[in-house]
C-alpha cells in the first residue's frame, strides 16, 4: 500500500516538475531539456515502482 502511494507521488512530482520546466524555461532550451528530462525520469521511476508492486 505504501509502495502504491509512493509511486503515485513520484509520478505526480514528475508531472509537476515537467510542467514547471515548460512554463519557466520557455525560451531557454538547455534548462527546459534538463528539467523536463528530470521530470520524465521521476515519472518513469514512479511507474516502475508501481508496476513492480503489482506483480
Amino acid at each position: 500500500m505504501i509502495r502504491h502511494y509512493a509511486a503515485k507521488g513520484l509520478q505526480l512530482l514528475g508531472l509537476i516538475v515537467t510542467g514547471e520546466a515548460l512554463l519557466n524555461s520557455f525560451g531557454d532550451m538547455g534548462g527546459l531539456l534538463k528539467f523536463a528530462s528530470l521530470g520524465a525520469g521521476l515519472f518513469y521511476v514512479g511507474w516502475f515502482v508501481q508496476s513492480r508492486g503489482n506483480r
